[in-house]
């Protein structure tokens, strides 16, 4: 397709070339955008003619994506939704009619401890509204807040938050968790020589050890200071109880809905800093009601959790 024949293209059939990549379905297609199954095969027509592209192409008793279909189909969906998003920025927010869909970037232990909350409140007072959560990664975060295509993020520590917003959600602190028979099982508290001695397993769900421990605790986040380290909740558990290493967890870790029975609990250092959890996101949603509105929300979910 030219670049001069963008101007053939407007928002409507762009949102019907989304739901037709969706669902690969003409008549199911038509019934969601609400028109007849003649208007949306007249529609794939005329995007085929100017994609210069069959788009859809029937195999058997379904139809397929061409390659340039696939290709097109998360860049289109997440442009109309960027889309969506501008316009409405500056209107009311009416939770219980909305169907917008909130993205979450969450490390697994807020997912595990404040995401089963939210959705419960959001059953009561916004029953359409819908969250997908997405991997916690660094890469592209700042870039993604902005454009929308993330909402929220969760996280202890972020090395990337230069222009962003932070608000503080809760403060934990940390516990330590080692293996029945460990040469530190019998004792109340680990000492900062221990990790050395046994070696330190990481938890981390952003891919490093949060600046403020390892500020607080030099060489703790070093090579030599880590042995190994886990963003997965569900593995630490099984790594510890089958090692010697000492790992180091948010203490909200012992409330969730994980069998720790295999592991001795034991306080962490008094060196260690507390464990901050914030909430991050970019000042454009600053005064967005919707953006607000899910703060709020957040909030209330860890006050009952």
């Amino acid at each position: 397709m030219q670049a001069t024949r963008l101007s053939s293209l407007n928002l409507n059939a762009l949102v019907a070339l989304d739901t037709l990549l969706s669902e690969r379905n003409v008549t199911r297609a038509a019934r969601r955008v609400g028109i007849t199954q003649p208007a949306m095969s007249q529609t794939l027509a005329r995007l085929r003619d100017l994609f210069a592209d069959p788009l859809l192409v029937r195999r058997g008793r379904t139809m397929v994506l061409t390659p340039r279909a696939e290709a097109m189909l998360g860049p289109l969906a997440d442009a109309l939704l960027a889309v969506d998003r501008a316009v409405q920025l500056g209107m009311g927010f009416d939770a219980a009619t909305s169907t917008r869909i909130f993205k979450m970037a969450l490390p697994d232990l807020i997912v595990t401890m404040v995401l089963p909350s939210v959705l419960r409140l959001l059953a009561e007072r916004a029953p359409g509204v819908r969250v997908q959560v997405e991997p916690l990664s660094i890469s592209g975060l700042s870039e993604k807040l902005s454009s929308g295509q993330i909402d929220l993020v969760l996280a202890v520590y972020l090395s990337s938050a230069q222009g962003l917003r932070k608000e503080t959600l809760f403060v934990d602190d940390y516990v330590c968790l080692v293996r029945h028979g460990h040469p530190l099982a019998r004792r109340k508290r680990v000492r900062i020589g221990d990790y050395a001695a046994h070696g330190h397993l990481a938890y981390t769900p952003v891919g490093f050890v949060p600046r403020p421990m390892s500020e607080a605790v030099p060489g703790l986040a070093s090579t030599s200071g880590i042995r190994a380290s886990v963003p997965y909740l569900l593995a630490l558990p099984e790594v510890v109880s089958n090692t010697d290493l000492v790992a180091t967890v948010p203490r909200r870790l012992l409330a969730a809905p994980i069998d720790l029975s295999s592991v001795v609990t034991l306080e962490a250092p008094r060196e260690l800093p507390p464990v901050v959890h914030s909430l991050w996101w970019h000042p454009r949603f600053d005064s967005d009601p919707a953006h607000q509105w899910l703060r709020a929300q957040l909030h209330e979910a860890l006050d009952s959790t």
